[in-house]
Formats: C-alpha cells, sequence, structure tokens
C-alpha cells in the first residue's frame, strides 16, 4: 500500500498550488478532483468528459514538474448529491452522466490513474429502496464496463446524504454490480454513531480508501481528537489483499462543520502516523 494526498483538501489554492502543497509534504501520489463549481484547485468534470485529452495536456506536465503520480480522479457532476446522481429517474440525465464518464475514462487512462471514485446515488422518494439501488446499480454496471475496457477500476463512496450510508446498504450495491468496488471512509459511518466493527465487513470489497480522523457523531476531527486507529486499519487492509492507496482527505467546508480543522496540519499528523506503516 502507499499514501496518497487528496489535493482537494487544499483547494483554496489553483490546481497547481495544490499538487506543490502535495510535494512539499512528501507524498508522492496525489488524487484529483473533479468537483463541480468547488474551490480553485477542481476540473469542471462535464469539461474533462468533453475534452479528456486538453485536461491531460494539462495535468501531465504538472505531474512532471512536481514529481507526483496520480491515483484517483473523483468527479461530482453537480453540488448537490441529487440532481446529477447515478439513480436518477429521468434517463437523459443518466445518460449525460455516462457520456461525460466515457471522456472521464479516457483522461485517467491518459494520465495514468488507476480509480475513479463516484457517488452511489440518492433516495429519491417516488422510488422504493430497492428500486433506487437497482438503478443505481444498473447505471454503475455500464461504468465498471466502460472503465474495465482500459484497465481503470470503479469504486462508489457510501457517504451521509447518499443511498449507501450505512455499511449494508453499501454491501446491497456492491453486490449488485461485478467488479464494483467501495471508495472507503469510515468517517462517513463514525458521524452516525455506526461502530467500526460493522464498517470492517466493506474492506474485501475495497478498491480506494480515504482516511481522515473522526469520531461517533463527528465527520471530522483534528487527529489528536479522533478515535480511528489507521495503523490498525492498515494491517486490516493488508490481510485482506488491499494493494491501493490510503488517500489522505481532510476537507474544509461547512458540511457537517468541517471548517474547524486545519487541513494541512492535520495531512502531516495523519501522515507521521502512518508513514512507518505505508509507503509515501
Amino acid at each position: 500500500m502507499r499514501l496518497s494526498a487528496s489535493n482537494y483538501s487544499f483547494e483554496v489554492l489553483p490546481l497547481e498550488g495544490t499538487l506543490a502543497v502535495v510535494k512539499h509534504i512528501g507524498v508522492k501520489v496525489v488524487d484529483i478532483s473533479g468537483f463541480h463549481n468547488r474551490g480553485a484547485a477542481s476540473y469542471e468534470p462535464d469539461e474533462v468528459g468533453a475534452h479528456p485529452q486538453k485536461f491531460a495536456d494539462h495535468l501531465n506536465p504538472l505531474l512532471n514538474k512536481y514529481e507526483l503520480e496520480a491515483n484517483d480522479f473523483f468527479p461530482q457532476f453537480a453540488t448537490d448529491f441529487a440532481s446529477r446522481s447515478v439513480n436518477h429517474p429521468d434517463t437523459a440525465i443518466v445518460q449525460k452522466n455516462i457520456e461525460s464518464f466515457k471522456g472521464i475514462v479516457q483522461f485517467c487512462k491518459l494520465t495514468g490513474m488507476e480509480t475513479i471514485t463516484v457517488l452511489p446515488g440518492v433516495d429519491h422518494p417516488e422510488r422504493s429502496r430497492e428500486q433506487n439501488l437497482d438503478a443505481s446499480a444498473a447505471c454503475l454496471k455500464q461504468y465498471v464496463e466502460i472503465a474495465g475496457e482500459q484497465g481503470i477500476t470503479v469504486c462508489f463512496e457510501p457517504h451521509m446524504g447518499s443511498l449507501t450510508n450505512t455499511p449494508e446498504l453499501a454491501l446491497a450495491l456492491v453486490e449488485r454490480v461485478p467488479g464494483l468496488k467501495v471508495a472507503l471512509d469510515y468517517s462517513h459511518f463514525l458521524v452516525q454513531y455506526i461502530p467500526e466493527e460493522r464498517v470492517h465487513a466493506l474492506i474485501p470489497h475495497t478498491g480506494h480508501f480515504h482516511i481522515r480522523q473522526a469520531k461517533p457523531g463527528k465527520l471530522q476531527t483534528r487527529f489528536s481528537e479522533g478515535t480511528l486507529d489507521f495503523v490498525a486499519l492498515a494491517k486490516r487492509l493488508e490481510a485482506a489483499g488491499y494493494q491501493g492507496c490510503m488517500s489522505l482527505e481532510y476537507v474544509h467546508g461547512e458540511w457537517y462543520d468541517m471548517v474547524r480543522q486545519d487541513t494541512l496540519a492535520e495531512t502531516i499528523a495523519t501522515k507521521k502516523a502512518l508513514e512507518a506503516y505505508v509507503q509515501v
């Protein structure tokens, strides 16, 4: 396993600035954000989908300049979870997502990224939960097929506000789609007071792993205040044969009061705690 850093931890900076920070904190692998209309560091995901070569030609020289390897791309097509969800009831929106995703896969291939992290969809009230899960699975099957042709793994992140906000629902989705993996972040379960023991069941299905400190009732805390033992989790991942990255992912934002931590300081503190156990 290797440590990576999420460029969007420092999204008050432009993209190149975030890469410089990752370089200077001593991490060699970076995850790149494609968040619509958010921060200064993200690519617009629909634009990446429409012009993959253009964005690869922009990113690759920067990766070379800062001696970094890009590992994961995280596109989010909207600023909310519902309006461009993979299980949207409007099939035209789902098809728009798929068309953008095709170009995103080409961008990731051109930049050497191994995984794409996506959101799993939401509970649209006009459908039952099972219908929503089936609709997400139908779109994600296409994502997996498109990405698989280029040797790229698709991971979905179970998160607060999503269709898969519990480990059991995440398993229900991953079991519907052969080849689909989980981008696992324990903090999304701890904030709901879900015990870690229930989350461990997702480790065999993990294709990417986000790390930030959290505790019951809090989505993000300072490293010194959190309850997660990342060394123990690294050992669990290793025992399960996981060979991907553990990605440092502190976020500065109003969502669930994540504005109270210094993302740079907490990223460095977490890196120091893990660097003896995970390749930097």
